[in-house]
């Protein structure tokens, strides 16, 4: 079903790519437009089968997920909100280049537990400086 809804996506609001590792597909990473006011600015997501976690694929998936974004589009800003507690997540983010913007408290709902959310962000500016 999502790699069917990614297919039928618009191209210039939806960039979903496929993380693969030895020829196989092992995750998945995209980048979602916003709109409005915030249509230069993007969100991007991302998951890793946990086999294949701490070997790099995910610092590797973001940057070049980032660089095609920022080259091929007008997008200016590109954030990501992992969940406070999982730093392994916000510590691929910082080594991809990504600022810590602070702490979005209380900012969730998940098996009915109230999570707070980072922010991160990278923005086309700090992306042509590395």
């Amino acid at each position: 079903y999502y790699i069917n809804e990614m297919l039928k996506a618009d191209k210039n609001s939806i960039f979903a790519f496929a993380i693969t590792a030895d020829d196989k597909v092992v995750g998945s990473i995209g980048v979602f437009r916003k709109d409005n006011i915030h249509s230069l600015t993007a969100e991007i997501g991302y998951y890793i089968a946990e086999p294949f976690w701490g070997k790099g694929l995910g610092t590797c998936a973001i940057k070049q997920t980032c660089q095609y974004v920022f080259s091929n589009t007008d997008i200016l800003r590109i954030f990501a909100e992992p969940f406070s507690y999982n730093i392994a997540s916000c510590r691929i983010l910082e080594k991809s280049g990504f600022k810590d913007e602070g702490t979005l408290r209380s900012n969730a709902v998940k098996n009915g537990q109230i999570l707070d959310m980072k922010m991160y962000s990278l923005l086309k500016t700090d992306n042509e400086r590395t």
